[in-house]
């Protein structure tokens, strides 16, 4: 069998954050090693036939940039980051939550947009596994926003009327991807963040997310 390339495109839950209410004050934070992430936990699981490569991004959205930070939007490092990692049998995308934050004023009809366009760059491009077409897309609707505790550096919470709009990804991820001819996972089915910030998975939350995302990758190169 020879070996396939899968690129992992998400936001802080493919990076590993670990579960904490954020201090703006000291920035800190501390991320999961590899073996806990769930794409350490799904390498493990695929072995060694399978190359995954990792691209989380904290904060990372859709399709939309904040007013003061730079480089978070999505769509504006896909084709560099396609192109980089080239050629790619699959692409998995966990993208959509950060969409959610009140700064960006999102309904759920923009988010899908959002996730539609990031497709549109990877159907648009040939950087599939024989780089003549586009690689597979498998979507990865993410679990759900647990609370709307999270705060900002005003002491504002980020995630307001978050918790309901979460609970209609699968609803509009699942159409897109049937409309899109993509692959999909709805992970909120199985899979909860941790209470500690109502946001990021825990290292439960990491392997079992691995190891359902592993399962469907074999079922998708069968």
């Amino acid at each position: 069998m020879k070996e396939r390339n899968i690129l992992c495109y998400g936001d802080s839950n493919t990076w590993g954050f670990v579960p904490i209410i954020f201090d703006y004050e000291t920035n800190y934070m501390a991320r999961y090693s590899f073996d806990k992430r769930w794409t350490g936990i799904l390498q493990k699981e695929l072995g060694n036939n399978y190359r995954i490569i990792e691209e989380g991004l904290n904060g990372r959205t859709t399709n939309i940039d904040y007013p003061d930070v730079k480089g978070r939007s999505g769509t504006s490092y896909l084709d560099p980051c396609l192109y980089s990692h080239s050629p790619l049998d699959l692409v998995i995308i966990q993208l959509g939550v950060n969409d959610l934050k009140t700064i960006f004023n999102r309904t759920i009809e923009d988010i899908a947009g959002g996730m539609g366009k990031i497709i549109e760059i990877i159907q648009d491009s040939n950087f599939g596994a024989n780089l003549k077409e586009p690689p597979k897309i498998l979507i990865a609707s993410p679990p759900l926003l647990l609370n709307e505790n999270y705060l900002d550096a005003d002491k504002k919470k980020v995630f307001t009327g978050g918790v309901q709009k979460s609970k209609r990804f699968h609803e509009f991820f699942s159409s897109l991807a049937n409309r899109k001819k993509c692959f999909y996972l709805d992970l909120a089915k199985r899979v909860k963040v941790s209470e500690i910030d109502g946001l990021h998975l825990d290292e439960r939350g990491h392997e079992k997310v691995g190891k359902i995302v592993a399962s469907k990758v074999i079922s998708i190169f069968k």
